[in-house]
């Protein structure tokens, strides 16, 4: 319950904030259709990387423990409440708010590496709830800095989306291992879908 509330206000405080500049339009957001075969192979580099950086510094440090994992050993029904929070919700919302406001907000006033930096640790702060480990937070703030050049690279919002619901999706294998994979195949086959539907667009980046 507390997950939705997040995802919510991350939702509706992009769009307000968003508001007291112009009325927002969805391609001011990313949603936009963008070339398919150049958006999937950056999608899936993105995804390597950042899927390599958490193998890497786990295996280094030995460190695998977070709040997340303990809920999913409650129960079954809890499990699959988790796969749905973390598969479906959270890429949504999060991704809406950090790199298509936040992210995008921070580029007309800084550099690439500076905004996603600093958007990379804000979004880390935000998942101090579960995870205590600090290397695991490192891993966090890794996958946001990745995931704002993802953003900057293809100016859609749909290629943060789906790299975010892949990445969370092979994280709650081992809590919920069926609607992991299930809500996380139907997210990327939606996100490919609905960009295609959007329509071309400019980019939400600036020049």
């Amino acid at each position: 319950v507390l997950a939705l509330l997040q995802d919510g206000v991350f939702v509706g405080a992009a769009v307000l904030f968003a508001s007291f500049t112009r009325t927002p339009l969805a391609w001011h957001f990313g949603v936009r259709s963008t070339p398919f075969w150049a958006t999937v192979g950056w999608t899936l580099l993105a995804f390597a990387l950042m899927l390599g950086i958490e193998v890497a510094l786990i295996e280094l440090l030995g460190v695998d423990d977070t709040e997340i994992d303990e809920l999913g050993k409650l129960s079954g029904l809890a499990g699959i409440a988790v796969a749905i929070v973390v598969v479906l919700l959270a890429p949504v919302a999060e991704e809406i708010f950090f790199r298509a406001f936040f992210y995008r907000a921070l580029r007309t006033r800084m550099r690439i590496w500076s905004a996603s930096l600093l958007t990379g640790c804000v979004f880390a702060s935000v998942h101090l709830q579960y995870y205590a480990e600090p290397v695991l937070l490192l891993i966090i703030a890794a996958f946001g800095v990745v995931q704002c050049l993802l953003y900057e690279r293809t100016g859609s919002l749909f290629a943060v989306i789906a790299t975010h619901a892949a990445f969370n999706a092979v994280a709650s294998i081992a809590i919920a291992p069926v609607p992991a994979v299930v809500i996380g195949l139907l997210m990327l086959l939606a996100c490919v879908l609905v960009s295609r539907r959007a329509g071309p667009a400019p980019t939400p980046m600036p020049a």
